[in-house]
């Protein structure tokens, strides 16, 4: 079964310590790491709702 997302939008919260001092931001690469994780589990997710709501 094939699923196609054409838009999809994860709002997060960023905060930071204000006794921490600021850390370099993270590159391109690992940006995108995140993103691909983040994307494969809101797949995963969306795809065991749906078989377990066609099991029932």
């Amino acid at each position: 079964m094939a699923l196609e997302i054409r838009e999809l939008v994860i709002k997060v919260t960023v905060s930071t310590d204000a006794g921490k001092t600021s850390a370099a931001m993270p590159d391109e690469r690992t940006l995108r790491q995140w993103k691909e994780s983040i994307v494969r589990e809101c797949l995963d997710n969306i795809l065991k709702r749906m078989k377990t709501e066609a099991d029932r």
